[in-house]
């Protein structure tokens, strides 16, 4: 009987496992989806701020 019981908790041990490591590849992805998006972002910021200060009438 006691070895039944450990049977089921090992599988629940590496059941739960598995779905920690989807979860954490999950997060890595979503980091990288982060910082590329970021990256982007921030590029063309940069880039239309430099537009802008170089179409702007000088006075």
């Amino acid at each position: 009987m006691l070895r039944e019981y450990l049977d089921v908790a090992k599988d629940a041990l590496s059941a739960q496992k598995e779905i920690y490591q989807v979860k954490e590849q999950r997060l890595r992805l979503a980091q990288q989806e982060y910082l590329q998006l970021n990256n982007t972002w921030r590029d063309k910021s940069t880039s239309q701020t430099s537009l802008n200060s170089r179409s702007s009438p000088r006075q």
